[in-house]
């Protein structure tokens, strides 16, 4: 979105070297490797998996690289760092004669990847195995299906709560929030309140902030949609956006900041996001997921976590982001990519992952572990897994809209406008003429 606060998509682009664009300039972008060898003297096959460039999640890839050798010794792991965005490389990759066996998915580009056949579809090997998902979360597994066909494995998932700093709360005497996604005692109104408490405008301290780009949970939380199905884009996909409870939740967010004056305002946040506002003491609760673990670098204030707050008289929602592992349909290793896809679903590799701060496991017995329990901070881990049963999957589609909707949502972010209402009309208006030409161009009638 256009302002400073970054979205998860930014993030992710960020955490890695710089991005380019899919173009031709792309080919002159390389790519890191690590490899984990196997034993000396074992004929072995080369597994080539994808992982991020996040220093804690490459010693968790390899460490997990090593879990699999020491039962499958003739495979030597390949660990392909990403270079830039995780869709962008990815695609450079397959596209310059260098493709990895295992893909390194999130779903705002996992089903446009499919939609293009670059996912090798799991059926047959899940029929042959007898491999059910029992114990798996359910919604990420559902979310790894497209076209009826189960296109990729989920590893990690993460709802996103409130972060808060408990120092601010107890100077101000305010009580921590309910950690029951269900409390009563938490809803919109309790965090206004809250937040009043905790705002100083002469130290320009807020009380909150939500980050844009989670807007998808205001929508659910007031039983709106972006569009009218997720995945695959048919005949009748529309964008609806412009029901009037959209235009609720985005008044939401605009009066935590204008109206109440708890949360940065449009032009604050243009100077300073909420990341670096919550990491110097200057937002006592800020909207994120557990996999941001750089929260555990905080040595000024303690810190822990609570779930958004509900609308009065509905049930909690909250938005489901994952990590997801697929296999190229092109590769030459794909029955033992298929090996390790269901190794990555065990118990060792999950807590690996876990005890890092990083996430929750999509394997749900270890949310209930010590593993995932009490590694610590934050000291109420459980919100983010209790989340999973209010989670809904993102609103994304296997075409990008982006650039369309995004335009108009900044306008409301930006408080450029002043007419919702009129502006998500707009938008549903221009994304559904582009998903009319997406279907003339795809051959979708």
């Amino acid at each position: 979105m256009g302002n400073k606060s970054l979205s998860r998509r930014e993030f992710l682009r960020r955490s890695a070297v710089a991005g380019a664009g899919v173009a031709a300039g792309l080919h002159g972008l390389t790519f890191e490797t690590v490899r984990v060898l196997a034993a000396p003297g074992q004929q072995t096959t080369t597994l080539r998996v994808v992982s991020g460039q996040d220093i804690t999640e490459i010693e968790v890839r390899e460490a997990i690289a090593k879990m699999y050798q020491e039962v499958n010794p003739n495979v030597e792991i390949e660990i392909m760092l990403i270079t830039g965005s995780r869709d962008e490389s990815q695609t450079v990759m397959l596209a310059g004669g260098n493709p990895p066996d295992v893909l390194y998915l999130n779903p705002w580009f996992q089903y446009i990847f499919a939609q293009k056949g670059v996912l090798l579809p799991l059926d047959a090997y899940i029929e042959a195995d007898n491999y059910t998902f029992d114990g798996i979360s359910p919604v990420a597994v559902e979310a790894c299906r497209y076209n009826e066909q189960m296109l990729s494995m989920p590893f990690e998932v993460s709802p996103a709560g409130f972060v808060f700093n408990k120092n601010l709360f107890d100077a101000a005497g305010v009580p921590y929030p309910p950690t029951d996604w269900e409390s009563e005692d938490w809803t919109w109104d309790n965090l206004i309140e809250t937040a009043t408490k905790l705002t100083n405008e002469e130290e320009r301290q807020f009380g909150v902030h939500f980050e844009n780009w989670m807007y998808p949970t205001l929508l659910y939380q007031h039983g709106a949609q972006v569009y009218s199905n997720i995945k695959k884009i048919t005949a009748d996909t529309r964008c609806v956006i412009d029901s009037p409870e959209a235009a609720q939740a985005f008044q939401l967010l605009r009066d935590l900041r204008e109206t109440y004056k708890v949360a940065p305002s449009s032009s604050a946040v243009q100077e300073l996001g909420g990341f670096d506002r919550f990491m110097s003491g200057k937002v006592a609760m800020f909207s994120y997921g557990r996999w941001l673990n750089t929260f555990r670098t905080i040595t000024d204030f303690e810190w822990d976590v609570v779930p958004f707050p509900h609308v009065k008289d509905r049930d909690p929602a909250c938005t489901l982001y994952m990590l997801n592992y697929s296999i190229y349909s092109g590769s030459q290793n794909a029955d033992v990519a298929w090996d390790f896809l269901k190794f990555l679903l065990t118990q060792s590799p999950q807590e690996a992952n876990v005890a890092t701060g990083m996430a929750v496991a999509a394997l749900e017995s270890v949310n209930a572990s010590p593993a995932f329990l009490d590694s610590m901070p934050p000291e109420h881990n459980i919100v983010y897994s209790d989340a999973l049963q209010w989670a809904h999957p993102e609103p994304i589609l296997d075409g990008n809209f982006d650039s369309v909707l995004n335009p108009h949502l900044d306008a409301i972010f930006n408080n450029t406008t002043d007419d919702i209402p009129g502006t998500l009309a707009q938008a549903a208006a221009d994304v559904n003429a582009a998903l009319d030409q997406w279907r003339a161009d795809n051959g979708v009638t």
